[in-house]
């Protein structure tokens, strides 16, 4: 049984969950990778499956919880037995696909993602065997907010966006300053051959004059 003082809190974020999938369907129809099926990039994968699998996560568990007299243990457990499959699936999928190094610090996630499953496996174990207790429910709640985050940060850099992170702001600006660099080197060596070609050609004028 849930306490009534977490009805609310659950209705919320089956609303939110539930509206968040919807966008999320969106994006990923308006996305340029949505027709490279496999051949996709590493990085877009992971991100719609975090995003997708968390958004479900919590809004099964929502809803579960707003069922009157049922425990929300057993879907607890059932969702975290699913999202540790899941997060077994990408990690497969990172192994077989070599990320790029920029995609490294995006990959992360996955083993994040996998002790927060566990996490919610141990919490929902533990409601089970007390389904009285509240301190589970709590715990749960915490989770959630969790999974809300991690699914709407894989959702920002799904569709794109630049990260406003400090590291990430500085790491960009390095990189287009070393691109700047890299197609400038070009211009200056054509300014250097060019300089020395009509070097030589005064040189020759010169010696033809002479």
């Amino acid at each position: 049984m849930v306490p009534a003082d977490y009805h609310s809190f659950f209705s919320g974020c089956a609303s939110v969950a539930g509206t968040l999938i919807g966008l999320l369907f969106v994006a990923i129809s308006v996305s340029p990778h949505k027709d490279r099926g496999a051949s996709a990039p590493l990085a877009f994968r992971v991100q719609s499956g975090v995003a997708f699998t968390t958004l479900i996560n919590a809004l099964v568990v929502a809803l579960a919880a707003l069922v009157p007299g049922e425990n929300l243990g057993i879907a607890m457990v059932s969702l975290a037995g699913a999202g540790i499959s899941a997060t077994i699936g990408l990690t497969v999928l990172s192994l077989r696909s070599p990320p790029v190094r920029r995609d490294l610090l995006g990959l992360l996630i996955v083993p994040v993602l996998g002790a927060l499953y566990a996490l919610q496996l141990a919490t929902g174990i533990d409601l089970l065997q007390h389904p009285s207790s509240a301190s589970p429910v709590r715990f749960e709640t915490l989770l959630m907010i969790v999974f809300f985050l991690v699914a709407i940060t894989k959702a920002w850099q799904m569709i794109g966006a630049r990260s406003t992170r400090v590291t990430a702001v500085v790491s960009d600006l390095l990189r287009e300053r070393q691109h700047r660099e890299t197609v400038a080197a070009p211009d200056s060596v054509d300014d250097v051959a060019a300089a020395l070609g009509d070097s030589a050609t005064i040189r020759h004028n010169g010696e033809i004059s002479a």
